[in-house]
């Protein structure tokens, strides 16, 4: 194996029984889509997902940097309601890698920077299936017309897991509460406009059958998987950017690009998300759109 900044345990272990990926593997996976996922890791509050043991064990999330994690790991303190966290910024390869080694398989991600940690830089949208997998592609292209009839560019991201993240880049100068207001007034005129597909019931027995409108995410200290991050589940799935054209494939699933296949579509196409920075909005600009709908 190449020589890292710090030793490698164990590297023959099975961290995906299923499908036979040991550490290694996910070394190499990381280590080669490093460019592609620092970007979105970067100086971001960072919340591990653990698998010592490997994914058929119990695993655990950690917001704390560990005591005797080396002091080049870069960490942020931040406060909660009963103290403080003391976070990893994941900045650069040997981090990324050094926290694979420690059993990390996946990186969820505050949705703020350490620039202005307080004021979010994108609001995102959960499209979790109760049902099939096409209510979900259903309902993501109702919702980027919603977005489109309001001039709103959105990008579109296979989560690895269930469902699709639906993403608006912000500009960071409102705050947690503001981009959650946004968040919730677009989802009221969803279910407006298309209440046969959406519905902000918080409880399932209420929801007859729709696809809950989440926007559960955008608050203060919570987090979302980061594009390119492995999920802990067989097959190694990877939460992929896509584009807006891919939501109407009826072979699309939240699962599709794995660790086996991501490199192929890395190949083929440009960055699904490369215009990304070129479009932020302002979260009580975005209210005000919605507000003067619903008026």
């Amino acid at each position: 194996m190449k020589q890292y900044k710090f030793d490698i345990s164990n590297p023959d272990k099975v961290l995906f029984p299923g499908s036979g990926f040991i550490k290694k593997d996910i070394l190499e996976y990381y280590e080669r889509i490093s460019d592609h996922i620092l970007p979105h890791l970067k100086n971001r509050p960072l919340m591990m997902q653990r698998f010592p043991d490997g994914i058929e064990n119990d695993g655990f999330y950690q917001k704390n940097a560990s005591d005797y994690f080396p002091d080049w790991i870069e960490t942020i303190e931040l406060s909660k309601e009963d103290g403080t966290v003391n976070h990893v910024l994941c900045n650069n390869t040997d981090t990324l890698l050094y926290l694979v080694n420690q059993g990390t398989i996946a990186f969820h991600t505050w949705l703020s920077t350490t620039e202005v940690v307080s004021n979010p830089d994108k609001l995102i949208i959960d499209l979790d299936p109760s049902q099939k997998f096409s209510q979900v592609r259903k309902a993501a292209r109702a919702l980027r017309d919603i977005l489109e009839k309001f001039s709103i560019t959105s990008f579109l991201m296979t989560t690895g897991s269930r469902g699709l993240h639906i993403v608006i880049p912000l500009d960071s100068n409102e705050d947690f509460d503001a981009s959650r207001k946004a968040g919730r007034i677009i989802g009221r005129y969803a279910c407006r406009i298309n209440p046969e597909i959406f519905t902000m019931e918080t409880y399932k027995k209420d929801r007859d059958g729709k696809l809950y409108f989440d926007i559960q995410r955008n608050a203060w200290a919570q987090t979302a998987i980061t594009p390119y991050s492995l999920r802990p589940r067989d097959g190694a799935p990877v939460a992929t950017p896509i584009d807006w054209d891919e939501a109407g494939d009826t072979n699309l699933k939240s699962d599709k690009y794995t660790l086996k296949n991501i490199f192929r579509r890395l190949a083929q196409k440009e960055s699904s998300w490369k215009s990304f920075n070129r479009h932020r909005y302002n979260a009580e600009t975005l209210f005000k759109k919605f507000e003067k709908e619903l008026d």
